[in-house]
């Protein structure tokens, strides 16, 4: 299995990443880089996830089995949805928009 976790130096994400890597699991980290230190044996992958070059970036490492979202970060609902067009350009060729009503508050988990 490979999982993509956000955040995932500190606290729960560096408890998730342990985890799956026990598993056997591939693991990708993806932080800021500001705070902890990156796991070992995870790809640890630095950029902002509000930035379209850096999801791009992030991307090239994908696809993924699932995501973990642990960085407690809240997006607003159409930067939420320019990082899914990043991500899921990479992995289908295609790229996705959003529905024409958002429900939730920028937290969304597929």
């Amino acid at each position: 299995m490979r999982i993509l976790v956000m955040g995932g130096t500190w606290f729960l994400g560096r408890a998730v990443v342990n985890g799956a890597l026990a598993r056997g699991w591939e693991v990708t980290t993806f932080t800021r880089g500001r705070s902890g230190v990156p796991v070992a044996g995870a790809v640890a992958v630095h950029g902002d996830r509000e930035q379209p070059s850096d999801l791009t970036a992030l991307a090239a490492h994908g696809p993924w089995d699932a995501v973990v979202d642990t960085s407690a970060s809240e997006l607003a609902p159409g930067r939420y949805w320019m990082a899914r067009r990043c991500l899921r350009r990479r992995r289908s060729g295609t790229s996705t928009s959003p529905p024409s009503r958002h429900t939730g508050a920028g937290r969304t988990s597929h």
